[in-house]
């Protein structure tokens, strides 16, 4: 009798690591079997400022998820990385004179993607390349060019680089835990896979995910993923604020965001009152809740503002038609989207993971976005190189290229169902 396949994500935060373990169902339903939340130890903003605490964190979080898979066969691991060592670029590359060609192939397609390959710095490493659109003979927008006949063939391409030394760190504090990488994914990729829908992206649509220590921006046209960045801002600078404001420790202040925090104070009764416990001999004190939600609504339109700045960076005046989709633990604070319409103007809406027959309550949260979208992200990209650095070039492995080709406004099933 065949061994069950296990995937396995796992989130690697600056407040917590996420290790949530699944198999494909007979009928291509994605069934959860595990997941594993500890503290974070060691992160910083997407870095890795310990290498030992960060073992400790991955490998109890991955050892609470497999608790109760039993035997079977660990496909790998699928991690996400973020922090502003992340950059991203857009590039193109032609091949011409194919007249000795019948038609234009996959091998033609993966030799002309490898040739958009960008040249990097030894400390850089590149992350994915995904094609984004094709032209044949001059004629734009093709969707998929296998098949066609052409003479010219043009790829442009989104690419995704981090620096080698961090995201070496990120693969050698997972593989201490005796199991092996499979591949590195972006976190805002990831968490467009299960907060997306196929129009919202074909629409376009800004993403924001707002984590503890950064928030993660890609931005999606036509289908696919045109533009990302990281601003290093999070809701750790949030409940930092707060600490200053109220003159409590830090994880007071974060307890009481959690409890009373509201992006508005104008939606917040007036008569609203918050008691701040004692400490180190000093009393117990009654503020205001609006008071206490001041500092976090400055926080929360400088983060906006600096969304909209990289919208203007890349080159859109205006939100497109899908809006922007606010995940990530911080959006779920009241009052957050409401404030992100006022203040931005155009449509906002708080995405979740969605689409996933069976998904466990508690994994139904904006906060674990990443963690499930990575999952999704594994089993329908399994095909993908991983790159890797080898002295000053940077090679690829022995699987095909990820072909990433759309396939219209809705979402198809690919074993498993997403929105």
């Amino acid at each position: 009798m065949a061994r069950d396949t296990f995937y396995t994500a796992v989130d690697m935060g600056t407040n917590k690591v996420a290790s949530i373990v699944a198999r494909v169902g007979t009928e291509g339903e994605l069934k959860i079997l595990g997941t594993g939340i500890v503290p974070s130890q060691g992160m910083h903003k997407g870095r890795i400022e310990s290498i030992e605490e960060a073992q400790v964190a991955v490998r109890s979080s991955l050892e609470e998820a497999q608790r109760y898979i039993g035997h079977g066969v660990v496909a790998g691991v699928y991690v996400g990385v973020s922090g502003t060592h992340i950059t991203c670029l857009n590039t193109k590359e032609t091949v011409d004179h194919l007249a000795d060609v019948d038609d234009i192939s996959t091998q033609l397609l993966d030799k002309l993607i490898q040739s958009s390959f960008p040249q990097v710095t030894r400390t850089q490493e590149v992350v994915h390349i995904i094609p984004i659109g094709y032209d044949v003979d001059g004629m734009s927008g093709v969707r998929n060019p296998v098949g066609l006949h052409g003479r010219q063939v043009q790829v442009e391409a989104h690419v995704v680089l981090g620096d080698a030394a961090t995201l070496k760190n990120t693969v050698k504090a997972v593989e201490a835990s005796r199991i092996s990488v499979k591949s590195l994914v972006l976190q805002s990729l990831a968490s467009a896979e299960v907060t997306l829908t196929g129009d919202e992206r074909e629409m376009g649509t800004v993403l924001a995910d707002i984590g503890g220590g950064t928030t993660d921006v890609i931005i999606y046209r036509q289908g696919n993923p045109w533009y990302s960045a990281i601003i290093p801002v999070g809701g750790d600078h949030l409940t930092r604020d707060l600490s200053v404001a109220m003159r409590t420790p830090f994880y007071v202040a974060e307890e009481m965001k959690l409890k009373w925090g509201h992006a508005m104070p104008e939606m917040v009764k007036v008569d609203d009152e918050v008691v701040i416990p004692s400490f180190e001999g000093q009393p117990r004190r009654i503020v205001q809740r609006r008071e206490l939600s001041e500092p976090l609504e400055a926080r929360i339109v400088e983060l906006l503002k600096q969304i909209l700045l990289k919208m203007r960076q890349a080159g859109l005046r205006q939100f497109p038609a899908g809006g922007l989709v606010l995940t990530g633990g911080c959006a779920e604070l009241p009052g957050f989207r409401e404030l992100a319409q006022k203040t931005l103007g155009g449509p906002v809406r708080i995405g979740y993971p969605r689409g996933i027959a069976g998904l466990p309550t508690q994994l139904q949260k904006p906060a674990y976005s990443a963690g499930v979208g990575l999952l999704l992200w594994g089993i329908k990209h399994q095909g993908e190189k991983r790159p890797y650095r080898n002295g000053e070039r940077t090679l690829w492995g022995n699987k095909p290229l990820m072909r990433w080709f759309k396939r219209g406004s809705k979402n198809k099933k690919a074993k498993v169902e997403v929105g």
